[in-house]
Parts: structure tokens; sequence; C-alpha cells
């Protein structure tokens, strides 16, 4: 089972925890933390808090034993139980957990009432601490919410080695039902201890059983139209009882294939300001730092309960410099001393230095981008061996890193790939970084990213404002699940991360992408002119995309060729001319060797 923890005070929520975990068994709990942002703060000014907040779920996770099966989820929004809502939505959870409130008393600014009135899923209300129970006593009128009760309180009993009474209330004058035609076989699990059948007055009968019983379970009212779902007897028991839970069902939230882009209001100010709060909110939730996921054990153990395969694809062209470091900085760390990445390949793009012959003699598998699915033809640059290599690369989640780094770290690849371990909602993470620049024999703190601040950025701002929040849209670091990546195209040159951005936001929306930060990266600075032709092809991918969104088709409107301006000798200039055309390969699923391999895959049993 998996469930989803409403926290509001995370030093005060232990007992919170402790039934969350019982009712899980071996599923999967999530700690759920709001951050309310008031006034005229923007959303994204939560961020700092929002980190700090993570730290503390993480604190409270750690109690349930370090399994992994525990994990945070931070959000901010202007109302928390807007935010839980959409929480839900995301997770999907069995059960969602909410610490009972007095009646009209503020929770995420709602009420009890209001949250077991239209709760978003399945909703259970607890007082007290229920998961420590060993006697549980489950009154059964046989409404709506009979079998979510009788199974919580089974689940809880299951859990502690404890036992469950079910009882059946027939008020006078009523024709007797038997708690099998109220329940069917779940009347006779294993852990039910006792079936009580009494008639009389239903809070006193059930007051007489609950003085035998360390908690009760019980539905909330079924009724249609009831301003109060408690009703009187759900009060009375709530009053009496030191440990309880009130549950209600809800059916899940259906969800759709392809992700809506939010519908803006056509007024320009109101339209900045519904961006700002989305761009706002998903920067303070989704923005991370690499040391959050720097405890290894507890990635190892989310990667082993969720049955995943991790892959590092290393793209190469004449990195014999730092190919090394780079290796042994993931392998030493990452494979050897802590199993998070089971497969580590080289990619290269036909190197006329050592870089091979130095990544073979680590050991690293090598592949020419060229030489992979040859049927399909080949082009240069860096997306045409990103796209090739999800046919070598095994793993669920694909991990890519640089190699030009002279700064090498673990942390290059457990940032990226740590967001989608502990945030199932997740598919697409991107690294950024402080990015010095160097000039002669001089590094100065500041200056690298040239391209991303005069191109990348200005761009997705005035047309995917979306994703105006990501700080580096064009660093190499980035992973992905594969079951989004291999359904996406990718362009063949430097525009493959704008593409692979624009078209995650298109398939899966905003909240699919994350960004951790690195701290900082040092890795060999391009020139001006070969920066500009970067530019050139981000652009041709934006304007691709930009036209496709508006029914036109504008790059067969562009020019392919650029002219850049060299000198020779003599401070001379003449105009060089260079076409340049990023080539749209197709996903990469749609090709038939890749079907036919991922097929071989899984019809083959594993080790």
């Amino acid at each position: 089972m998996k469930v989803l923890v409403a926290i509001t005070d995370a030093e005060r929520e232990h007992a919170l925890l402790e039934t969350a975990t019982a009712l899980a068994c071996d599923g999967e709990v999530v700690l759920a933390s709001v951050i309310e942002v008031t006034g005229e703060e923007t959303l994204a000014s939560a961020q700092p808090e929002a980190r700090t907040r993570r730290r503390a779920l993480d604190a409270l996770a750690s109690e349930a034993g370090g399994s992994g099966r525990v994990r945070s989820l931070v959000t901010v929004a202007r109302l928390g139980w807007d935010a839980m809502r959409e929480a839900a939505a995301t997770e999907k959870p069995d059960l969602l957990l909410v610490s009972w409130r007095r009646p009209g008393w503020d929770v995420l600014g709602t009420t009890i009432e209001e949250v077991l009135r239209d709760p978003p899923c399945d909703v259970a209300v607890v007082k007290g601490a229920p998961g420590r129970a060993k006697r549980i006593l489950v009154p059964v009128r046989g409404g709506r919410y009979a079998q979510l009760a009788a199974r919580t309180g089974v689940d809880l009993a299951r859990a502690n080695g404890g036992a469950v009474t079910l009882l059946h209330v027939a008020e006078r004058g009523r024709r007797r039902s038997t708690l099998y035609q109220l329940l069917g076989e779940r009347a006779y699990d294993e852990r039910v201890e006792r079936l009580v059948t009494r008639s009389g007055e239903p809070v006193k009968v059930i007051k007489e059983e609950l003085a035998q019983h360390d908690a009760i379970v019980f539905g909330a009212t079924g009724r249609e139209g009831v301003e109060d779902p408690l009703g009187p007897v759900g009060h009375a028991l709530l009053d009496d009882a030191r440990n309880a839970l009130v549950v209600r069902t809800r059916a899940p939230v259906a969800s759709t294939v392809f992700a809506e882009r939010p519908r803006l209001p056509q007024d320009r100010s109101e339209r900045s300001r519904v961006l700002g709060e989305i761009v706002d909110k998903w920067f303070a939730e989704n923005t991370f730092s690499s040391t959050e996921f720097a405890d290894l054990r507890r990635l190892v153990d989310a990667k082993e309960r969720q049955n995943l395969r991790i892959s590092v694809g290393l793209p190469t062209l004449n990195e014999e410099a730092t190919i090394r470091s780079v290796i042994r900085a993931i392998r030493s760390r990452l494979v050897e001393r802590f199993p998070l990445v089971d497969e580590l390949v080289v990619i290269d793009s036909r190197s006329e230095d050592r870089t091979r012959e130095i990544a073979a003699d680590e050991g690293v598998p090598v592949f020419i981008h060229d030489e992979i699915l040859p049927e399909t033809g080949t082009y240069r640059g860096k997306g045409e061996g990103l796209w090739k290599s999800l046919h070598v690369l095994t793993g669920d989640i694909v991990a890519w890193v640089d190699t030009d780094i002279t700064s090498a770290h673990p942390k290059f690849v457990y940032g990226i790939v740590g967001p989608l371990l502990m945030r199932p909602d997740l598919q697409f993470v991107k690294a950024f970084y402080q990015r010095p620049l160097r000039i002669g024999d001089e590094l100065q703190a500041t200056g690298g990213g040239r391209v991303t601040e005069l191109a990348a950025r200005p761009i997705l701002n005035l047309f995917f404002p979306e994703l105006s929040g990501i700080v580096q849209p064009l660093s190499g670091e980035q992973a992905g699940r594969r079951a989004l990546l291999e359904q996406l195209p990718f362009f063949s040159g430097y525009g493959v991360e704008t593409g692979l951005l624009v078209d995650t936001l298109q398939r899966v929306g905003l909240g699919a992408i994350a960004q951790v930060d690195l701290k900082q990266r040092i890795h060999r600075n391009q020139s001006l002119y070969a920066l500009s032709m970067m530019s050139f092809e981000v652009l041709q991918v934006a304007l691709k995309r930009i036209g496709e969104a508006h029914n036109a088709n504008l790059l067969e409107e562009a020019n392919f060729t650029m002219k850049l301006i060299a000198t020779r000798g003599a401070g001379k200039l003449h105009l060089e001319m260079h076409d340049i055309i990023d080539v749209e390969r197709p996903p990469i699923v749609s090709v038939p060797a890749y079907q036919a391999k991922r097929q071989h895959e899984a019809d083959t049993p594993g080790p």
C-alpha cells in the first residue's frame, strides 16, 4: 500500500508516521509538507525554507529504520489544502493520512469536516497513536465506507501482531444484518478475532466495547448532503477515544497521457502574474541541492526497493585530459563502494586523441555512435550520441554526464538520479552550477554559460515561460526515466538539451521536471566563435517548436547558413560560411531494432 501523509509539524508527527508505516506494511510512505506563502511574497521565495523542510522530513523519515521506503515531498502554495490535493493527484496514494483537529480548527487552510466531505482520495483522519494498537475495534454500519474501515483495522492489527473486533450495532426495530452480509469475506480475515452483533443505542454500545480496545476505526457518515460528515456518533466516539481513525473513500482521479499547458488569462498583466505563480511554485518545490542526496545507502535502498537499474552514459569527443578522472570518480564511489550505478558506458563521437583507449584501459565499455543502429544512418553532434546511447544503455533510469569536467565528483551522478529515486512523480532532471570562466591562466568565479544567458534562457522566457525557472537549460548533466526518454525526439546537435526540455514540458508537464544545484563545475571553455554556432543550433530548435505550437513551419523559412566573422593576417576581416542544421531524430521507440532489443530484454529472465 502507498500512504501519503499530510505533515503539518515534523517535530510532533511521530505517532502519525508510526500509523503510516503500519498501514503501508512493505509499501511506500510519502511524507508531504506544504509551505504556505501569503501576502506579496513570491512562491519562489520559499525555496530555502523548502530545503529546510525536506531536511526535517528526512529526519522524521529516518525513524522508520532507514528502510528507504519512506520519502519526503515538500510543496508550496497559497492555500495548503490545494497543494495536498495536487500531491494526491500526482502521487496516487491508496490512502491519505491527516492529523485530527477539533471541529472548525484549521488544517492546511481548511477543516477536518471539509477534508472528509470531499477527499482527493481515500482518506483517514488520525487521532492519537493507533499505529501502536494491539486490540482494534471496527464498528460496521454497512455504509459506503465499511470495507475501508475493516481493511484499515485489519492492516493495523497485522502490523502489530494484534486482533480486530468487528462490531455491528442493530438499532431496535430494524432488521438485523450479519457481518458477512456487510463485509463479505473480509469478515473472516485471520486477524478478525471476534464478530459481535448487538442491539441498542449506537454510541452507548460502541463505547462499552471500546473500553476493551486500544483503538477504534470507523467510517464517516455516507449520507449525501450531510453538512458534517462525522455526524453526532462520530463526534461522540472521537471525544471518548484516545486512538482513532475515521475513514472515507474517494474514486481515484483519472490521468491523461499528454500534459495540458495551463490556460492563461488574455490580460497581459494577469497572464504574467499567473505565470509567475506557476514558475515560482515549481522553483520552490522542484529545485534541490545535491547534498540532499548524499546519503548513498538511502539511494541504493530506494533503487533496490523499486527494482530499478541505473545507467550512466558518458558522451565523449577528444576528452583524453579528463575522461580518466571522470570514470574513476563515478566508479570508485557509485559502483564499487555503493552499488548505485549498474552500468557505465562511453559513447564516443570519433575522438582523434586517446579518449577511447583510456576508457577501455579503465575497463569501461566504449561505443562509437556512428556504429550504433547503422541502418538509421548517422549525423555529427552530441545529440546524435545521446539518442543512439539509448539503444546500448539498459537502465530504467538513464543519466548523461559530460566528460570535459576537470572537477569530477560523484555528485554529478547521484545529484541528478537522486530526485528520480525519491520522487516517483519526477521524470526528467537537469543539473545547474556555478560555471567559472578561464581567461588565459586566470579562472574567474563567474562568466561561464554564455550561450545559456544570451540565447537559451531569453528565448525560453519569451516562448516557453513555464521553463523560465530552469537555471541552466543547456547543462550536460541530466537524467530521465527511459519510459519518457524513448518517447521523445532528439535533435542531433547542440540543440538537443533545448529540445528535450521543451518536449518534456509538452508531454508530461512542468511538475515532472526538476533541477539540482551541483555547486560548481569547472570545464573546458569554448571560444566565442564556437559558442556562436552553438547558439545558432539552439535557436533553430526553439524556432521549430515555436512554429509547431502555432501550426506553422517557421524553420522552413529560416536560413541554415551562418556567416561567421573571422580575421586573417593584419587584422583583416572576412566571412566564413557554415551550414548548420540540427536534424530531428524520431523517438527511438519507433526504431524496429530498438523495439526488438527491448522485447528480447523483457523476455529474458534476470539473474
